[in-house]
């Protein structure tokens, strides 16, 4: 990982929108997270917690277009 992370010629990380996809998923991964700890705050999966998770799956999603691309 950190070869790929120093430019390797060919690497992953020599696209941006494998980078900007990469950076999309965590955020998105991150949001996922989330709503299920509002969801055990609140005791259960309230309009908020939904709201998170639906916004964490549409950033995953658009993540690994991006990363696809």
């Amino acid at each position: 990982m950190w070869i790929a992370a120093a430019g390797v010629p060919g690497s992953f990380w020599d696209s941006p929108s494998n980078v900007s996809g990469a950076v999309m998923l965590g955020f998105g991964v991150a949001a996922i997270a989330l709503s299920f700890g509002l969801a055990k705050v609140f005791k259960r999966f309230n309009g908020v917690a939904w709201m998170v998770l639906g916004a964490g799956v549409a950033i995953t999603a658009y993540g690994i277009l991006r990363m696809g691309s």
